[in-house]
């Protein structure tokens, strides 16, 4: 069972996860970075030289330019996705332009915080299945768990704060209720799945705050 995060002398927060507990975040980590890059389609392609040599000029413009090549412009189709890089203006013009020059960085970003929560979470520990955050660890993790929080959001239809203690009281409703249209077996256990993983991320989320609030 899942300890809260608690504030440890030398400034670590440190919560205990479980094996089975760290290996669904991980791997809910990992499937959100998937998501991003296959929706925005980006690719692990070396640089062309002239982008090499570009980003290796003196010249501050140059430097520029090159970050700023093959930077993904596209649109994300994913609902998820969305709402992980939403559009910066109401205006296509000037939303396509902070996709251009915004969204790379954006993307790296959150794909960097999620692998760095990765490999903390696969760290061997002391058998306590302990995490201990660093200060620099905190903000990686506070994006991190945001950002799966929104994705799986998405998954359940949850739009608004409050929709989320609205769809488990539903959920325990229709446990209760013997007369009721049968439904699909794998999209029951699906939905519990992904609901549960939500509310273990939300909580994770909400005792990290609570921690830094009390260090």
């Amino acid at each position: 069972m899942a300890h809260a995060f608690r504030p440890r002398p030398g400034g670590t927060l440190t919560c205990r996860l479980e094996g089975e507990e760290r290996a669904i975040i991980a791997q809910v980590a990992q499937e959100v970075r998937e998501l991003i890059r296959h929706d925005l389609q980006l690719q692990e392609r070396p640089a062309p030289e002239a982008v090499q040599q570009a980003a290796q000029s003196d010249d501050p413009l140059q430097r520029l330019e090159a970050e700023l090549a093959g930077a993904p412009s596209r649109e994300p189709v994913d609902s998820a996705v969305q709402r992980l890089f939403p559009a910066a203006s109401e205006d296509p013009q000037v939303a396509g332009e902070f996709r251009r020059f915004g969204q790379q960085a954006l993307a790296e970003e959150k794909l960097e915080d999620l692998l760095r929560m990765i490999r903390m979470l696969d760290r061997p520990g002391s058998g306590r299945e302990e995490v201990a955050l660093g200060q620099e660890d905190v903000p990686v993790w506070l994006r991190g768990l945001n950002d799966m929080r929104l994705v799986l959001a998405d998954r359940l239809s949850i739009t608004r704060d409050g929709e989320f203690e609205t769809l488990r009281m539903l959920q325990q409703i229709g446990e209760q209720v013997e007369d009721v249209p049968p439904v699909e077996d794998g999209d029951v256990a699906g939905g519990e799945i992904v609901a549960a993983v939500y509310e273990l991320l939300t909580w994770l989320q909400e005792s990290l705050l609570s921690a830094l609030e009390h260090r």
